[in-house]
């Protein structure tokens, strides 16, 4: 009885190596696959904005400063759109974290901060398993990660962290510290900078914070009163 199946499935092997599908049809099928994924973000993102307009403002804000960034560094193009889609979905693992909590304007207990650090972990299950995009959910589920390995949620060190989920965290880092908030005012650019170079040894990678200083400084010359040099 194995045989019979063993040479049954053979046969089936066969027989569809004969008729591979025409490549017109599997560049349809990836162009559908692609439309639902882009469909599929863009209703993410209108939920994440219904529940919380700041984070979606937050996370178009990452998104094009990290794609940004990535240009003007000469990433490759597959490196930029991973890094488009994750940076758009970084935090969509807010969608499921209560409402009150990523509301409040006062500080955070311990439960609720154990909270709030879950939606790296549930924007890597939403990426994955609804958008269905691997390496993306990767990205996203680490960009909390620092490099002395006190990060979250796997507790990541140094070279164990994928440097798209680096480079992310330095810009969501940035855009954070830059943006009002109700129980806080923003950053300069130039007071950004130096919070984020006074964690380089801790938090931050420090060749890919070396480069994002450069850069700001060189499109932001008008915004930062006085340069802030790398390290």
């Amino acid at each position: 009885m194995k045989k019979y199946k063993h040479k049954k499935s053979k046969c089936l092997n066969s027989k569809y190596k004969k008729f591979p599908l025409p490549n017109c049809i599997v560049k349809i099928f990836y162009n559908v696959l692609h439309i639902v994924q882009l469909s599929i973000i863009l209703v993410l993102h209108l939920l994440l904005n219904l529940k919380d307009a700041y984070t979606a403002a937050h996370c178009t804000r990452v998104m094009r400063l990290a794609v940004s960034f990535a240009e003007y560094n000469n990433y490759a193009v597959t490196q930029i759109k991973i890094l488009k889609y994750s940076a758009l979905l970084h935090d969509i693992g807010k969608l499921l974290i209560p409402k009150k909590i990523l509301a409040k304007n006062k500080k955070l207990t311990h439960e609720e901060y154990a909270i709030i650090k879950k939606h790296s972990y549930y924007g890597y299950i939403i990426t994955k398993y609804i958008v269905g995009k691997n390496i993306e959910a990767e990205v996203i589920k680490h960009h909390h990660e620092r490099i002395d390995g006190k990060g979250y949620p796997d507790g990541l060190k140094g070279n164990k962290i994928n440097d798209l989920s680096k480079l992310l965290s330095i810009c969501d880092a940035f855009d954070a510290m830059t943006s009002t908030r109700s129980y806080r005012k923003e950053l300069s650019f130039e007071d950004a900078l130096i919070e984020l170079q006074a964690n380089a040894e801790n938090q931050f990678d420090k060749n890919i914070l070396n480069k994002f200083i450069y850069f700001v400084n060189s499109k932001s010359n008008s915004c930062i009163t006085k340069k802030i040099k790398p390290e």
